[in-house]
């Protein structure tokens, strides 16, 4: 009895803790950008619509976790709604952002990559998102792979965050999707050990997301995404 009581209070206590870690993230990695986020002006309305959707997106999966472990699934199903809507308006404005960074080029993207191969990792990256959003909303009455699937998706969120920490503040010579894709294994391993089982969201969901950049580097590489590259600026 006492292990099926628990059980509940240590899940709710791991995605709790998984989503403060992502929040962590995210402001470790953006406060390189301290002093443009204090002073705005000189981004676009566009950059700026951007940002405050993920940001929102982030606060937005920390407040689901906690309604969820103090017991306000109503709320949470209520401020689910929302979420599906700010989602959707995550991939449009995502996209949107992508491409027009890459019609600017320059300093608008990251160094160190080909302008092509960014823009099909980074689109590659928003279309897994999606789908894990989407299967999660699809799947929302099967807790199990409904909240697996989310935290997978608050996890694909942050490359930009882990790209800007580990080139200001570490010496390493890292992919940051690759540290994103460590992150996962950690949560599936963690939830794994815990259940003593690989739970088919996880095994579906990592899945997914361990072949979207290998994907994206494929797609980069063929001539028809070099026309269509071409068309686009």
């Amino acid at each position: 009895m006492n292990t099926v009581v628990t059980r509940p209070i240590a899940e709710r206590r791991f995605y709790v803790g998984a989503a403060i870690g992502v929040v962590v993230v995210v402001l470790a990695g953006f406060s390189v950008d301290r002093d443009l986020l204090h002073d705005m002006s000189s981004l676009s309305l566009l950059v700026r619509l951007h940002g405050t959707l993920m940001f929102g997106w982030i606060a937005l999966f920390l407040t689901q976790t906690l309604l969820v472990a103090r017991h306000r699934v109503d709320l949470h199903r209520r401020l689910g709604i929302f979420g599906a809507v700010l989602a959707a308006g995550m991939v449009v404005a995502n996209i949107t952002t992508l491409v027009t960074a890459f019609r600017l080029g320059g300093d608008h993207l990251p160094p160190g990559i080909p302008a092509p191969e960014f823009l099909s990792l980074a689109l590659f990256d928003v279309l897994t998102f999606a789908m894990l959003v989407s299967g999660g909303i699809a799947l929302r009455g099967h807790s199990a792979w409904h909240k697996r699937l989310m935290l997978l998706a608050a996890l694909m969120v942050l490359d930009a965050a882990l790209f800007r920490f580990i080139n200001v503040y570490t010496s390493w010579d890292l992919d940051a999707g690759i540290a994103r894709n460590g992150l996962v294994l950690v949560c599936v391993a963690v939830d794994t050990l815990r259940y003593r089982r690989l739970h088919p969201a996880f095994i579906v969901g990592a899945a997914l997301v361990a072949v979207t950049d290998p994907v994206g580097r494929l797609v980069a590489a063929q001539p028809i995404w070099s026309h269509f590259c071409a068309w686009l600026t």
